[in-house]
């Protein structure tokens, strides 16, 4: 459980970082979406992993009720024996086992409930780095100056300037995701 919560902790503190508009330019976004998509990658991994230990607890419980069972049986042998110590034992264990089985149970929720809010987060994250990656490659040819080269002169004598790059605004569908993630954990808390 911890290790969901610290991923999920990593994901949320990273997307603004990894995306946000720097100031350095179309280089320092690239090293941030490589930034980004390395932590993607360890991400899915520990969410695979998470994966494998609902598997894991699935098994657990699945042998925790399978032994509340055979307690039960082994209860009902006892009564039909006559020995009312045993039957008393056994339906003890039976109710251990069947209480181990509850809180594996609990457990094997949140586990699936911090995995699918994982699975979301990490789905957000990709789309956020397709957006960025996109948003690179149209900065691109933007950036070649259209017209006579900086320096030249006009046939009136004057100087052309450089064009002056506008700083684009944020996507608003990336401000909408960021606004949902951020309602969604304000929910989780």
């Amino acid at each position: 459980m911890k290790l969901m919560e610290r991923i999920s902790l990593l994901v949320r503190a990273n997307i603004s970082s990894w995306l946000g508009q720097s100031d350095g330019g179309p280089t320092d976004r690239q090293r941030s979406i490589h930034t980004g998509e390395r932590e993607l990658t360890r991400a899915r991994e520990a969410l695979a992993r998470a994966i494998e230990h609902q598997k894991a607890l699935a098994d657990q419980i699945a042998a925790a009720e399978e032994q509340a069972q055979t307690w039960a049986q082994r209860a009902e042998e006892a009564l039909q024996a006559g020995d009312e110590i045993k039957a008393r034992e056994a339906l003890a264990q039976q109710h251990k086992q069947e209480r181990l089985a509850g809180e594996l149970h609990a457990r094997l929720e949140r586990q699936q409930e911090e995995t699918d809010r994982l699975e979301s987060r990490l789905e957000m994250l990709n789309t956020e780095l397709e957006q960025a990656r996109r948003q690179i490659a149209t900065e691109a040819p933007q950036q070649v100056p259209v017209g006579p080269p900086p320096g030249t002169a006009k046939p009136e004598g004057r100087l052309v300037s450089p064009p002056v790059e506008k700083a684009s605004p944020s996507s608003p569908d990336i401000e909408a995701r960021k606004a949902r993630l951020s309602k969604k954990d304000r929910q989780s808390s």
